[in-house]
């Protein structure tokens, strides 16, 4: 892979960004971490470079991270997505689904699992 493997993570847990940061030190990741959506938005907004995968917490202030998910999408912005969470309900699972989320991990998550994701999506 030539370029960086670009990646959002949006968690307002600073141990669960801390934990991504070390899974994605490798060269070919660049990480990029924000606290919430709103943030999340902001970065997306302002960035003419797409992300490749944006990981997605569900439960947080604000903006959950379905309608996180839905303004990302309402913005055209066709990034593969993982929702990652504790609270997975089958009511969120299916409207992740309808929104075109690629993979969905309860917290606490496997970190391989993660990263090898996270690989398999970009390929």
């Amino acid at each position: 892979m030539d370029a960086s493997l670009r990646i959002l993570a949006v968690d307002n847990e600073p141990s669960v960004t801390l934990s991504l940061k070390f899974v994605f030190t490798a060269p070919r990741y660049e990480l990029t971490c924000v606290d919430s959506g709103q943030a999340a938005l902001a970065k997306l907004d302002a960035n003419a470079n797409p992300f490749d995968v944006i990981i997605v917490d569900q439960k947080m202030p604000n903006l959950s991270g379905a309608e996180l998910v839905g303004a990302i999408r309402q913005r055209g912005i066709t990034s593969k997505i993982i929702a990652v969470s504790a609270h997975l309900s089958s009511e969120v699972r299916e409207a992740y689904a309808r929104m075109d989320v690629h993979e969905m991990f309860s917290k606490p998550f496997d970190v391989a699992e993660l990263r090898s994701a996270v690989d398999r999506l970009a390929a």
